[in-house]
């Protein structure tokens, strides 16, 4: 055991070493960017260097928004919740970070999640540092959520925006279980600790409690809405019904403020910071979120992982709320 522990930290140091060539290669050689342009090595450059000179920090926001804990050092977390929220965190600590593009490329997540993620924007702003998304091939629900806070909001024509609500998933397998002789035995500490149990029917007080639930989402929802795109709520809740909508549309119903692509939020960002700060150049833009040499080798790690056995949800609150279930939250901004 000894042996094969003492092979494993060899192998760590002699990855670390590589990792020093490879990332001056890769700094030379230069990079893609997102709309797949090369990138400017005048506006583009190491993180490390960024941190001693003003620029705009660029944070990217990818999948479901869920909070959901790391599992491993060897996977990169880079464009998830956890770590966007971190990232959001950092550059309002930073004197050097002046102003953030997000990008948003989400089709919605949990409901708390989605809201620490918006306050998260509203703080930088709050702090005089202007931040502009960029959506990409969707930025819907939750997405748009975390997007109606930023200062400015860029859409591709086709982006899939809106689809604004709340919605809480779930299925009943009563008839089938009386089909098949199942019958659930419940020891309860209450009338509702079981509410929404796939195996009996669900009461008219129980959906009326469920529908609630909903609606008061639904309010906060449409109210972080109407306070960020200064639209009215009554005509907010006039769009927000649950459709989807592209990035067109959306920019007629003042939801989105300009169409264009992630070079073209990045272009209006820099307009924006040059008249905040009264700048005659372009900031210097820190692209570069890659999750480190160990998390590039073990990418595939996560894919192969066997899923969680238990979740700690499952101790607090029914089964059938759990956000694991089937890889999918059911109390769902979408």
């Amino acid at each position: 055991m000894r042996i094969n522990q003492r092979w494993f930290v060899w192998l760590v140091l002699a990855l670390c070493v590589l990792a020093v060539p490879a990332a001056v290669l890769t700094q030379s050689a230069g990079g893609q960017n997102l709309d797949g342009s090369t990138k400017d090595s005048s506006s583009s450059s190491d993180s490390l260097t960024m941190r001693f000179k003003d620029h705009i920090q660029v944070v990217r926001l990818s999948g479901m928004i869920i909070d959901k804990a790391d599992s491993s050092i060897f996977t990169s977390s880079a464009g998830s919740s956890n770590s966007v929220l971190k990232d959001l965190r950092k550059a309002l600590k930073s004197k050097r970070v002046k102003a953030v593009l997000l990008r948003v490329n989400s089709p919605g997540g949990t409901v708390p999640m989605s809201q620490e993620i918006h306050e998260a924007v509203v703080e930088l702003k709050a702090a005089g540092k202007p931040v502009v998304v960029s959506m990409g091939d969707v930025a819907a629900s939750g997405g748009y959520y975390i997007s109606c806070a930023a200062d400015k909001i860029v859409a591709n024509p086709g982006t899939l925006t809106g689809s604004i609500g709340v919605i809480i998933n779930l299925m009943n397998f009563k008839a089938l279980a009386d089909k098949v002789g199942v019958e659930p035995e419940v020891i309860k500490s209450g009338q509702f600790k079981d509410i929404a149990s796939p195996y009996k029917k669900m009461s008219k007080e129980e959906h009326d409690i469920l529908q609630a639930l909903i609606m008061d989402s639904y309010e906060q929802f449409t109210t972080a809405i109407a306070e960020g795109r200064k639209i009215p709520i009554d005509k907010v809740k006039t769009i927000a019904d649950g459709r989807i909508y592209s990035g067109r549309q959306a920019q007629k119903l003042g939801l989105v403020d300009k169409l264009g692509s992630y070079t073209d939020a990045l272009a209006l960002l820099q307009t924006i910071a040059k008249e905040r700060y009264n700048l005659k150049e372009d900031l210097a833009v820190d692209e570069d979120q890659s999750g480190g040499i160990l998390a590039s080798l073990m990418e595939g790690r996560a894919q192969l992982a066997p899923p969680s056995v238990s979740s700690p949800l499952d101790k607090l609150i029914p089964s059938q709320f759990n956000p694991e279930l089937n890889r999918q939250p059911l109390w769902l901004m979408q």
